[in-house]
This record gives C-alpha cells, sequence and structure tokens, in this order.
C-alpha cells in the first residue's frame, strides 16, 4: 500500500473540462494565501498571466482575490471550507446567501468562477469523520442554489478528496475500490456528481508516499526514471499486462476502476492538487521538485494521461507560492510547496508550456523592506542561558521549518542558526526596532547579507493592508499556527551543535 499513502497538501491542474462548460484547456495552479506577507493581489494576476496560466484554484471566496482577476481571462474555482460545511448542509437559505455574495455578485462583475468546491479532503482518515454527515448535504444545498440562481450551465460543483478514499490492498489499480468505511456516502456523493454532470476531483501527491514510508522507491515517484534499473527504483506494477511505471498513474488508474467497479466509469476526474515542496524535510529540495513538475507538466502537455485515461490530464499544480503561516501539522514541508518564493521569486526552471518557454516569469514590482537583518550579535555567548528560550519564543512566531536535518539550512553553524530564527521573528515583524531587542544583548542588526548557500535569510516584503479584504466568508485566512513539538525540534537541533 506504499504508493497509495495520502495526507493533506497542496498542488496546479491542467484541465480538461465538462462539455457542459466552454473551457480554455492549459495550466491551473492552487493559490493559497495563508501568508503573513501575502502578495498584493494585483501582482499575482499579473504573475499568472505573465506566465501563461488560465485556470487558478482559491481555497475560499476572498474579495480581493477575486476582484484582482475580474476580467483577466483566468477561469477560477473557488473553494466553501471545512467549517463552513455543517451550516450550509443543515440552510438551504445560507447555501442561496452564499451563491449571491460568493457567485452571482462576482460572475456579474467579470469573474469567470466555472467550478465551486464544496469542503476541501473533508473524509481524511486523521478528521475522524467530523465532515462525514454534512459534506453530501451542503454540496446539495450549493447545487440547488445555484440551480435557483440559474448558474448551472456556467458553474459546476465539487468537492476535492484526498487519495485516501480509495484504495487498493494489492496495489493494483485492478483490485481497487473506495475505502470501506465510507463506500456507501461515496457512492452517494459519485451518484450526485455525476447526475450534476460534475467532475471528481482529488488531490495525488507522490511526495506524501516518499514522506510517509521509508522504504517507498524514490524512483517510483517521478515520471523521467527507467524504474527497472534505476537506484532506489521499484519494479513496474503490471496489472494485467497493463504496465506502471510511476506512483501517480497507478494511484489515478486505482481511481478511475473504482468508479468502473461501481458503475461509474465515465465520470470525469480533476487532479485537485498535485506538487512537490522544496524545503522541511529530506526529500523536498528544488532538485526534486524541479524534476517532478516537469515531468509532470511534460506530460500534460504531450496529452499522453495514464493507461486507464489516455488523453489529456485535468489538473491543478500545488502551489503557486510558499505559505509561511500553513500549519505543519502534516509536516515542515507543508509551508513550502511554492512554484515561487514568498515574494515571487521562481525556485527553478520550469516550463508549463508554449507560453513560457523560456522558464517561469518571476513577480513585478515587488516592494521590499530595507536590506537589513537580525542576527546573534558577535559578542554573543552560545552558553548564555536566554539562548534556547529566545529561540524556541522566535520560532514560535516565525517560520523556523527550513531548519532541521535534510533541510535548505542544514548546513548552518550553531551561531547562524540562532541568526535564522531571530531574523524571520524581525522580518516577520516588519523589522520594528523592538523585535530584534533579544534578551541580555543576544541580537543585533546588520546590513550584510547573512544568507549561506542555499539557505536564505529573508528580507520581507512590504505589506499594504488594503490590498487584502478580510471579508470573504471563510476561516481560511492569514493566521499562526501553534508549533507545539516543532519548535522543540529546531531549539534541540540549534543546542545540539553548540
Amino acid at each position: 500500500m506504499g504508493w497509495m499513502k495520502q495526507d493533506g497538501g497542496g498542488a496546479v491542474a491542467v484541465v480538461l473540462l465538462l462539455a457542459a462548460v466552454d473551457v480554455v484547456h492549459g495550466v491551473g495552479v492552487n493559490w493559497g494565501t495563508q501568508a503573513t506577507h501575502p502578495l498584493p493581489p494585483a501582482t499575482v494576476v499579473r504573475m499568472l498571466k505573465d506566465n501563461g496560466i488560465q485556470k487558478v484554484k482559491l481555497f475560499d471566496t476572498n474579495s480581493s482575490a477575486l476582484n484582482a482577476l475580474r476580467g483577466s481571462g483566468i477561469q477560477v474555482m473557488v473553494g466553501i471550507p471545512n467549517d463552513m460545511l455543517e451550516a450550509l448542509s443543515r440552510s438551504k437559505q445560507a447555501a442561496e446567501n452564499w451563491v449571491a455574495k460568493n457567485l452571482s455578485s462576482h460572475l456579474s462583475n467579470g469573474v469567470d468562477i466555472r467550478y465551486v468546491a464544496v469542503g476541501n479532503e473533508a473524509f481524511l482518515k486523521a478528521l475522524n469523520g467530523t465532515y462525514m454527515g454534512s459534506t453530501l448535504p451542503a454540496l446539495q444545498n450549493i447545487q440547488s442554489a445555484i440551480s435557483k440562481a440559474g448558474l448551472t450551465s456556467r458553474v459546476k460543483v465539487t468537492t476535492p478528496l484526498n487519495a485516501d478514499v480509495y484504495q487498493s490492498l494489492s496495489n493494483r489499480p485492478s483490485d481497487a475500490d473506495f475505502r470501506s468505511d465510507i463506500h456507501d456516502l461515496m457512492m452517494s456523493i459519485v451518484k450526485f456528481l455525476s447526475d450534476n454532470g460534475s467532475p471528481f476531483t482529488v488531490n495525488i501527491y507522490p511526495f506524501i508516499s516518499l514522506y510517509s514510508d521509508p522504504s517507498f522507491p524514490v524512483e517510483f515517484a517521478f515520471f523521467d526514471t527507467n524504474s527497472t534499473s534505476s537506484s532506489g527504483a521499484a519494479a513496474p506494477i503490471d496489472d494485467g499486462g497493463t504496465i506502471y511505471t510511476n506512483v501517480f498513474d497507478a494511484n489515478h488508474d486505482t481511481l478511475v476502476r473504482a468508479l468502473q467497479k461501481n458503475g461509474y466509469g465515465n465520470l470525469s476526474i480533476i487532479i485537485g492538487e498535485i506538487g512537490w515542496p522544496t524545503d522541511g524535510d529530506r526529500n523536498a529540495n528544488l532538485n526534486y521538485a524541479q524534476r517532478f513538475n516537469q515531468g509532470f507538466m511534460t506530460r500534460v502537455n504531450s496529452g499522453q494521461g495514464t493507461p486507464l485515461r489516455p488523453g489529456p490530464v485535468d489538473a491543478y499544480l500545488f502551489s503557486l507560492v510558499d505559505e509561511d503561516a500553513k500549519s505543519i501539522e502534516p509536516g515542515n514541508f507543508e509551508r513550502h510547496w511554492g512554484m515561487f518564493y514568498f515574494d515571487g521569486q521562481p525556485k527553478y526552471q520550469l516550463q508549463l508550456g508554449a507560453a513560457n518557454s523560456n522558464g517561469l516569469v518571476p513577480a513585478k514590482g515587488v516592494q521590499y523592506l530595507p536590506k537589513k537583518w537580525c542576527v546573534m550579535s558577535q559578542g554573543a555567548s552560545l552558553d548564555n542561558p536566554e539562548v534556547a528560550p529566545s529561540v524556541s519564543y522566535a520560532c514560535a512566531n516565525a517560520d523556523c521549518t527550513s531548519l532541521g536535518y535534510g533541510t535548505s539550512c542544514s548546513n548552518l553553524d550553531p551561531k547562524q542558526n540562532i541568526s535564522y530564527a531571530y531574523n524571520d521573528y524581525y522580518q516577520q515583524n516588519d523589522q520594528l526596532e523592538t523585535a530584534c531587542k533579544f534578551p541580555n544583548g543576544l541580537s543585533t542588526v546588520v546590513a550584510q547579507d547573512p544568507s549561506v548557500g542555499e539557505c536564505r535569510f529573508r528580507v520581507m516584503i512590504q505589506m499594504d493592508p488594503e490590498t487584502w479584504s478580510s471579508d470573504s466568508d471563510s476561516t481560511y485566512s492569514i493566521n499562526h499556527a501553534p508549533l507545539g513539538s516543532a519548535i522543540s525540534m529546531f531549539v534541540v537541533f540549534v543546542l545540539m551543535l553548540i
């Protein structure tokens, strides 16, 4: 079951959409906004257009993002967060109000909304069934509201699900079915999607297979390997003469087989998220991310598809930019899924298609804070008793996920580790003087960039609060999640080097 392991996370989608909707084919991306200093929406939309990205998937209905997309020609999937499912499942009026505010108003203003994603990975085993009873009724009520508003020819309803909703105990797609504990519920949802001409949306993460299972054959995660001979490879899966050489094809076709087995073999499929992170884990790095995403895009652009679904693949890459305020409960890599850094600078060369054959185009007009950094004072001692609590405090209120074994900053010495933590706290607090006043003279501000190799000491971008509204019907917004045991890991890592 190694290649079937999934978890929450993020990705890009290239889409073959339903015949009922006139769709421009091209590259799609997930645009998440859980960042302390998100890029201005207008800057992001320009970046999307400069890179030839014609589709975008949002996780909420923030009006700032949607207003920036107005008249852009970019097709949009908006999202309804899981914490809204209960209310929408109980009230048709609440669903009608949501559609009026978040669909009808934006559609009339020139936002090309094509899909509503009701919930996100609501049936993950880790959620302990919290949304089992509310997801389908919420889908039904939103669909009813869309119909009442006369929007059924323009907007389709779906619900992005994690690939853990189906399984094959033998790892062969032909033995697939939906998870036994949710089989009846999945059949009701699949029937609903089929009846309404809506797609089945699934998030597939080969990286999570590797992260979850140390024995997972690394090369099986990629598209450009000879899995019979490469180091770390696995033998191809021979499923009755159908050969699978990578985990994406096998995972995708496991879903196809599950749909076929239950009488819905022609249901359209969208890959809601797929991608590879660049930091926070030993297998999350620039080389692997570039290799995976380019391999996927080459596959998509060729129109090859999978053995059971040849032809165009409908998918959204996860994700556009890094999000430094995401929860790291699934893993420290969660903040590093972007093809671009937080400031819209490309991480690696990636050809999405003919529109950007020269590689990723950076964001334009980004304004930065002054070039200064907060670091550990030259004369400060590592034996100072305030070192551990100060690092713990900095990491609890900033982002230290690039510190640790196998990460981009794993080559730092003890003082550099401490400096990294101090600086990220300083930058996230907009370089306030008091944010570089750690006890006993431990910290100081310098004008020389302390970055080391691939380990970047950030200078934060300037942020105009007026560029982002807070009126979204969502709790998917900028926030700082408690880091819990992750903080201890960072502090232990720093102190072990002393």
